[in-house]
Formats: C-alpha cells, sequence, structure tokens
C-alpha cells in the first residue's frame, strides 16, 4: 500500500485551466505551454488554448512581457522552463492524490499496464516509483524538477533490468505520473520554445544557460518564427512595409481609392495602370528607405532591445543555443510555416529536416489575394497565431498524402506522443488503406515490434492496426 505523505507542504494554487467535465481526457493529460510572440498577446494565441482545452489538454497561457519588451530571450525561457515544471508539478500531484492507498492493481490501471511478462515487471516496481516520485514533486526546488525526475527514470530503467525496451518503458511510466509538456510557440515564443528543446539541462557550462524544463518536453510546434536561419536584417518583408501601410496606405491611400471620384478615374485603363506602377514604385521607396533607416538605427534599437537582435541570424544567441543543434532524441519538433507570412519567411523558418524528429509544414492560411492587400503586410504572421483546427486538419491530411512524413513520424527518435497521434490518424483510415501503402505499413510493423507493456502505448496501437 501507498502511505500518505503528511509531510508534504500543500499544493501550489492551480495555474493550468482544465478542460470542462464531459471532454474526453488526452493520452496521460499531457500540458499544452503556450508562448506568444512580439507582434501578439496572450489574448491573441487564445484559440490555441481554446483547442487544446476542447481537445481534453490542461493549458498554462500567459503573458510574456519580456518577449513583448525585447528583453533577452533566455529571460523569458528560463520563464517558460519554470512553468512547464510547475505544470508537471501539478499535474503529477493531482495524480498522486488520485493513488493514496492504492493498490497494485490500481497502480497497474493508472499506468496502463497489461498482463505480458513486461507488464508484470513493470508493476512490480509501480509501488516503488510512486512513493520515489512523490518525494520529488513535493520537493520545494521547483527549478530542478524535470533533471530529477528524468534522474528517476533511468532508475526505473534500471530496476526494469536495463533491457532493449526499458529506457521507453521507464520514460512512459514518469510521463502518466508527470506528463511532459507540448510547447505551442509562435513568432519570438516559438523561438525560445525552440531554444528550450535543444538546450535541455546536462550539466554542463555553457555562455549561454541550461533549461531544466527542457527535459520535460516532449513536443514543440513553431508557428511562423525564423528558427532555420534567424530573422532576415535589417527587417523582414513585412515589417519593411509596415510604416508605408501606416503613414500612406490606410489614412491616405485606402480612403481615396474607396471614393466615388476615383471609382470614376479608374474606368481609365491608362489612368489604373498609372496609379498601380506608381504606387508600387512608392511602397519600393519607402521599404527601402525603412530598410536603411533599421540597419543604421539597429545599434540603437538592439541596445534597448536585446531580444530583437537575437533572432537575427548573426547573434551569439542564434550560433550558440540554435544553429547546427540537432533536435534530442524523445523530442518531436514541428515547424509550421506560410507563403503568406511576410514577416517569419518559410526559407528562414524550416528545420533541417536530417533527423526524422525534426519536421517542417507548410499550410495554407486561405486568405484571399484581396484580404492580403487590404490588411497590413504583418497580417499573415499574426494570423498563424489564430487557426489550429484549420491547421491540425491539413496536418493529418498531409500525412495521408504523404506517407513517407508519416513514416519519419513513427520513427522512435520521436517523442511517443506524437507518434501515438499519428497512429490514431492512420487508425482512422481502417486497414484496407494501410493495406494499399506497403512502407507505410512496415513502418507500423516495427512500432508494434517494440512490444510496450501498456494498452496505450504506440507498439498496442501499431499492433490493432495491423490485426485483420
Amino acid at each position: 500500500m501507498i502511505t500518505r505523505l503528511q509531510s508534504s507542504p500543500l499544493p501550489p494554487a492551480k495555474r493550468l485551466e482544465y478542460p470542462q467535465a464531459g471532454i474526453p481526457e488526452a493520452r496521460h493529460e499531457r500540458p499544452v505551454v503556450i508562448v506568444h510572440g512580439t507582434l501578439v498577446d496572450k489574448q491573441s494565441i487564445e484559440a490555441y488554448r481554446d483547442y487544446a482545452i476542447q481537445k481534453g489538454h490542461p493549458v498554462d497561457w500567459q503573458n510574456y512581457q519580456g518577449i513583448t519588451d525585447g528583453a533577452l530571450l533566455q529571460e523569458s525561457a528560463r520563464q517558460v522552463s519554470q512553468n512547464i515544471n510547475q505544470a508537471r508539478q501539478e499535474l503529477a500531484r493531482t495524480h498522486l492524490a488520485e493513488l493514496q492507498g492504492a493498490d497494485s492493481e490500481q497502480l497497474a490501471k493508472f499506468f496502463h499496464t497489461d498482463d505480458s511478462l513486461r507488464g508484470r515487471k513493470v508493476k512490480e516496481n509501480l509501488e516503488w516509483f510512486v512513493k520515489r516520485a512523490a518525494s520529488e514533486v513535493t520537493a520545494p526546488n521547483l527549478d530542478t524538477l524535470s533533471s530529477r525526475l528524468k534522474k528517476l527514470e533511468g532508475q526505473l530503467e534500471k530496476r526494469l533490468g536495463g533491457e532493449e525496451w526499458t529506457a521507453r518503458a521507464a520514460a512512459h511510466v514518469v510521463d502518466c505520473l508527470a506528463p511532459k509538456a507540448t510547447v505551442v510557440g509562435h513568432s519570438a515564443g516559438g523561438y525560445i520554445a525552440y531554444a528550450l528543446a535543444l538546450n535541455p539541462e546536462d550539466g554542463q557550462k555553457s555562455k549561454f544557460p541550461k533549461y531544466d524544463g527542457g527535459l520535460g518536453i516532449g513536443e514543440v510546434v513553431v508557428l511562423s518564427s525564423p528558427i532555420g536561419k534567424g530573422m532576415n536584417f535589417p527587417a523582414p518583408p513585412g515589417l519593411a512595409e509596415l510604416p508605408y501601410y501606416q503613414m500612406v496606405e490606410k489614412p491616405i491611400l485606402q480612403p481615396l481609392e474607396a471614393s466615388p471620384l476615383m471609382k470614376l478615374a479608374e474606368l481609365n485603363p491608362f489612368f489604373k495602370m498609372g496609379y498601380a506602377l506608381s504606387k508600387t514604385a512608392t511602397k519600393t521607396a519607402w521599404a527601402m528607405a525603412t530598410q536603411m533607416n533599421t540597419g543604421l538605427m539597429s545599434p540603437v534599437i538592439f541596445a534597448q532591445k536585446p531580444g530583437y537582435e537575437q533572432v537575427t541570424g548573426f547573434s551569439s544567441f542564434f550560433k550558440e543555443c540554435l544553429q547546427d543543434k540537432t533536435v534530442p532524441e524523445g523530442v518531436t519538433v514541428v515547424a509550421v510555416t506560410s507563403k503568406d507570412d511576410r514577416m517569419a519567411l518559410p526559407s528562414h523558418s524550416r528545420l533541417e529536416a536530417a533527423r526524422p524528429n525534426a519536421h517542417n509544414f507548410e499550410v495554407d492560411q486561405q486568405i484571399s489575394q484581396a484580404e492580403l492587400e487590404r490588411e497590413r503586410p504583418t497580417w499573415g504572421h499574426v494570423q498563424m497565431s489564430m487557426k489550429p483546427e484549420l491547421f491540425e486538419q491539413q496536418f493529418e491530411q498531409s500525412l495521408l498524402d504523404h506517407p513517407a512524413e508519416a513514416i519519419r513520424f513513427l520513427d522512435p527518435s520521436n517523442d511517443d506522443g506524437a507518434r501515438y497521434d499519428v497512429l490514431q490518424t492512420l487508425q482512422n483510415q481502417g486497414p484496407e488503406w494501410l493495406a494499399g501503402q506497403p512502407d507505410l505499413k512496415q513502418a507500423v510493423a516495427r512500432v508494434a515490434a517494440e512490444n510496450q507493456p501498456f494498452r496505450d502505448s504506440p507498439s498496442a496501437l501499431a499492433q490493432l492496426l495491423l490485426r485483420p
């Protein structure tokens, strides 16, 4: 039996927003931590909060004033790291309260262990694990929670025998009790989320800090962030065109073009062509002037807002924390880009996809050309924070249209939560569809062969997919 921890401190006040009763629980109740960018605030990325809750995930979302103000990125990253640990602690404490006094059968049900020989081996160690985990999640030092849980994961792996299957099994058990986070970051927020994943705490000294919360990340979804090459310097096209829009286009030209006299004048094709050419030349001249002025003023701007410099490709932060680094084993990163985004250009925002746990996905925001011309030049960038349901629908369809990408997601270097979600997408197509994809079916068979001893593991779902 599990004894109550009479000396445990009281749980912290809840910071997560939880799904309402009746909404199905997401697998392992993985928390979603949302990090906004410089051009949007907490409210502007609210659609991702609502969609995550609708899917059954608890959510941490808040204003990161340092990002908006251009503070050093490592300061905001440290705050996000703490929020990841706090979310994991809150969920773990909730689970521990449910498990007080649980017997071995109840523990096996909570951790979804099956009746195989491996499952019985895991079951034998669950009471020991829960007692040790209770000690860690009630300890006062929250800043090192993920590294302590990682150490406990290694200890559990050894108790299970240190065989080929035990590392993933130990990670599964920890993820059930203290679920790893899915971090959704937009623009500079995506830059920070990616840096956290690439620089987890490893005990080594570095010019830039390592982040304990990085060990508590399962998946990172990066929305329109220049994590591949850094932000264009001195300014991306959308930002370079913004002064023209604010000072000429919106206050002067848009009212003029809507006037009856202008409509009448445009009936003359020569006038219409001349006006369009003149407008294009003026817009180009303003953009060039803005680029020059920004370049000349950049030392002053970067001195006041150093975080803005850190998102450029020549910054020491980019070179030390992002450039030429690979996504760690067990973490999945998805870089989402759009051709309509004139701030974080797709060419600067794609990942080097050499490793199968680094993925690129270009979305269709379904924005018409008329909308793009009517709205401010940064509008396509801001819209990337507002359409989670549309993007997920396109993502799932893309996996079906491009089975090779689904195969990459099923590689064992990916996070098991991401692999499970992809298998669910395949399951929805039925066995006949999978039978027509021989390479993908082989990939599913490789997942099934992992034989993880849990009923909600990717291998269990893969085995279900392969049954006649």
